[in-house]
């Protein structure tokens, strides 16, 4: 085996566990935070288990566009790059972004609005606070679906 083969194992396995752990219904719309190795693993797994429309979100424009012109994705987010001074902002600034990535067009069948489920792949704190506004899943009940988290290790894990 290839060195670049086995380095993507890992984020293959991880992706493949999460789809596990989500148990996605078919039709199922589905947010990946992160359009990196475990993001793009992540975004084609869900579709592999029945997602309906699959959104990426991350803060490189490149990124999305490779994933959604590669297939891995459906329809793409580009994270604008705001930064609170304080929780209160920080989590405004969280509601703005789920607020925008609710209106993404999905196609003929107007906005994406709400989505079914979220896998956060960046670990990064102001993902992982707008991944709790975008569904209303998330606000019924522990569905987030946390992949790297180095900056919450209270988070649940799938």
């Amino acid at each position: 085996m290839s060195l670049d083969l086995g380095a993507l194992l890992e984020p293959l396995s991880v992706a493949i566990q999460a789809a596990k752990r989500a148990q996605l219904q078919a039709g199922a719309t589905v947010l990946v935070f992160g359009a990196g190795a475990v993001g793009l693993l992540v975004a084609a797994m869900a579709k592999i288990s029945g997602a309906g429309t699959v959104v990426i979100a991350d803060i490189d424009q490149g990124r999305v566009d490779f994933a959604v012109k590669n297939n891995f994705a459906d329809r793409a987010f580009t994270v604008p790059m705001k930064r609170g001074n304080t929780i209160e902002e920080q989590l405004e600034i969280a509601k703005e972004t789920a607020a925008a990535i609710g209106k993404t067009p999905r196609g003929s069948a107007g906005e994406v609005g709400e989505v079914d489920a979220v896998f956060e792949c960046t670990g990064v704190p102001s993902c992982v606070q707008a991944s709790i506004y975008v569904s209303s899943v998330l606000r019924r009940a522990d569905q987030s679906l946390t992949m790297n988290r180095p900056h919450d290790r209270e988070a649940r894990c799938y």
